[in-house]
């Protein structure tokens, strides 16, 4: 009797192995991970112009951030006439309303861009360099307190001769660095997706662009949580603003949902603190 009930148990064992359903495992919440990550791109401004009306001349040119509080900043690049098309390499400093551009030997040139890179506050020697083999100054269209406007002025010179060079239009040459804010999301079960931040925020126009704002804008975006929910997922991120002045400067945080293909369905933010005038 006692072999048949170990047989009924042995059979019973064996249909429950292969008819009960296979337990899965709850899909892991906590292994997702996000972060905000900031970068800088500078492009290159091409500008095509003529040399006493009658050389026409290329420059390619990079300006560096202008770093708040400074009035001037760091431009390299080279330019060619388009008769040669021979580079040749120059330096300079800019802001807004001027550009400045230097000609000089390979040594000093090497010089000077390595000390200028890492001191960019000794940029004002430039200003009274006299050591150079050619020089571009251009002066942007201006208006005076009185409202009238003076035109865009410009010269090439080595140091003996004096030409006039044709104008162009050097309201843009601030745009080129632009700010980026990446949202980058990584899962072991889903490829990484990078998410523009300031253009889901609706932060582009103010914050992609802040060369030259003389507010001195300062954002700080980062990731506080994660949470997992029925569909899809909320992310926090808190956010920091720092101006100039302490009117304006403020901080709070961000909701972002998104679902469960990381796609942001809905946001919006909360204010925790302005900086006041009293403060």
């Amino acid at each position: 009797m006692a072999s048949y009930y170990q047989f009924l148990s042995l059979c019973c064992l064996y249909c429950l192995c292969f008819t009960l359903p296979a337990h899965s495992s709850p899909k892991p919440t906590n292994n997702i991970h996000a972060s905000v990550n900031y970068s800088q791109t500078i492009q290159p401004l091409t500008i095509n112009t003529h040399i006493d009306n009658n050389y026409p001349i290329q420059l390619q040119l990079r300006f560096n951030v202008i770093d708040c509080y400074d009035d001037i900043g760091l431009v390299t690049g080279w330019y060619q006439y388009d008769k040669y098309k021979v580079r040749i390499p120059l330096l300079g400093i800019y802001n807004y309303q001027f550009i400045t551009l230097y000609r000089f030997d390979a040594v000093q040139h090497q010089r000077l861009l390595t000390q200028l890179k890492d001191h960019p506050s000794q940029l004002t020697t430039l200003e009274n360099n006299s050591s150079f083999i050619e020089k571009f100054e251009f002066i942007n269209r201006w208006q005076q307190p009185n409202g009238v406007w003076l035109p865009f002025s410009s010269k090439w010179t080595n140091g003996t001769k004096t030409l006039s060079v044709n104008p162009f239009n050097m309201d843009s040459i601030t745009d080129q660095a632009q700010n980026h804010y990446d949202l980058v999301i990584t899962s072991p079960h889903h490829a990484t997706v990078t998410i523009d931040v300031l253009t889901q925020l609706g932060l582009a126009s103010e914050y992609r662009i802040t060369n030259g704002n003389i507010a001195c804008p300062e954002l700080s975006l980062t990731v506080a949580n994660i949470v997992k929910k029925t569909k899809g997922w909320n992310i926090k991120i808190d956010y920091d603003v720092g101006l100039r002045r302490c009117a304006g400067s403020h901080s709070g945080y961000y909701d972002l949902q998104l679902d469960d293909h990381f796609t942001v369905i809905n946001k919006q933010s909360v204010l925790l603190h302005q900086c006041s005038m009293t403060e």
